[in-house]
C-alpha cells in the first residue's frame, strides 16, 4: 500500500466516527454547515439515502464483463 493510500485510508478510519457524531448534532449547525455536511454524508456514504439509480449508480464493470 502506498504512503497516500495508507494515510487515505488512517484519515477515513478515524473522521467517519467524527462525520457520525456531527450528524447527531446537525440541529446546532447553521445550514451552509448542515448542507455541507450532508454532502460529505453522502459522498462516503455514511447516510442512507435509498437505491441509486442511474449516473448516480457506481458500475463497477461487473455487468460489462458479463455480457
Amino acid at each position: 500500500m502506498t504512503p497516500i493510500l495508507k494515510a487515505e485510508k488512517t484519515y477515513r478510519t478515524y473522521s467517519s466516527p467524527i462525520l457520525l457524531e456531527l450528524k447527531e448534532r446537525e440541529h446546532q449547525l447553521a445550514p451552509a454547515d448542515r448542507q455541507a455536511l450532508q454532502n460529505i454524508l453522502m459522498e462516503r456514504r455514511l447516510v442512507d439515502i435509498g437505491s441509486p439509480t442511474g449516473s448516480e449508480r457506481r458500475n463497477t464493470g461487473e455487468y460489462d464483463r458479463q455480457k
